[in-house]
């Protein structure tokens, strides 16, 4: 009985390896990094799933030799998926979820960041700005972008904390999203959310939005990056209320899975259509959409 128990947890420990050693090579399924650590983490306990990203740490520098500074992105991944199992477990909310373990990997990733330019004997601007530089670079090169003047790029820069802080909130959200139906599907512990295509964001985070806007058309340098820093944060937020909204409208109309997938596509990578869903995320505060129609069944709501 013991050894039967002890291959079952050999062969999950290798499998959740070699899942998340498919998603680090695939430049397109990085950002599901956390999601086998998560699962794992849910289904082996703190202390046997934390050999995943342990190994896979030890295998990243023995191949590289060095730390590098993807070694640090993947490794910060791996952590937001311990972070939001451990959430899980807590029974927290899914707002104190998202900002919890998302929160965390941000700190602990400025705080890598800072001694790691300590190490470059250079400052933290003047090192991302020179990263960000030979990426502009790639990006020129390939066609993809026009060459920056390089105050714009510096300019962008500055924004790039609300920017990443908002992408790892994000990808938070995503994670959760999908190992919640996973999980579930194979009889593991879930924690209790509500109806999340009902979520909605704090009524007063509107005010955050409007001094926000009103401090970026304000013309002093200073306030208007801070400004642009929170904004994207508050954006985000937005959208994803707007995608809760698209959300219980997709499962109350019932439409098919295929166009639900194509749906979703167009929301997360074309550029008007996540801006309209951001809109409606914002405007649902006075708009209310999601109550001028009745609730769903239980049967329209476990699709």
């Amino acid at each position: 009985m013991y050894d039967a128990q002890k291959h079952q947890v050999t062969r999950s420990v290798i499998s959740g390896i070699a899942l998340t050693l498919l998603l680090i090579l695939g430049a397109v399924t990085a950002w599901l990094i956390p999601l086998p650590v998560l699962y794992y983490r849910i289904k082996l306990g703190r202390k046997i799933a934390m050999i995943i990203p342990a190994i896979m740490i030890f295998l990243l520098l023995w191949l590289n030799k060095t730390v590098t500074s993807e070694l640090v992105v993947i490794s910060g991944w791996m952590f937001l998926g311990l972070l939001i199992g451990e959430c899980f477990e807590s029974g927290l909310s899914i707002e104190k979820t998202i900002l919890f373990s998302g929160g965390a990997v941000i700190l602990s990733g400025s705080l890598a960041l800072f001694f790691y330019s300590n190490m470059a004997q250079t400052g933290i601007f003047d090192l991302v700005f020179q990263k960000f530089k030979v990426f502009s670079g790639y990006l020129v090169e390939a066609g993809l972008i026009a060459e920056t003047p390089d105050d714009v790029l510096a300019m962008v820069v500055w924004v790039l904390p609300g920017m990443v802080s908002a992408m790892v909130i994000f990808f938070t959200w995503v994670n959760v999203i999908i190992a919640l139906p996973l999980l579930r599907r194979n009889r593991l512990p879930i924690p209790d959310f509500d109806d999340l295509d009902r979520w909605k964001a704090p009524e007063k985070l509107v005010w955050v939005a409007i001094f926000g806007t009103a401090g970026i058309l304000v013309n002093i340098q200073g306030l208007f990056l801070l400004c642009m820093n929170v904004m994207c944060l508050v954006l985000m937020v937005y959208f994803l209320q707007g995608i809760s909204i698209v959300s219980f409208f997709v499962k109350k109309t019932r439409i098919p899975p295929v166009l639900r997938y194509f749906l979703y596509w167009l929301i997360f990578f074309q550029f008007p259509v996540n801006l309209l869903v951001t809109g409606v995320g914002l405007f649902d505060m006075w708009a209310d959409f999601r109550n001028r129609v009745p609730k769903l069944t239980d049967s329209a709501r476990d699709e």
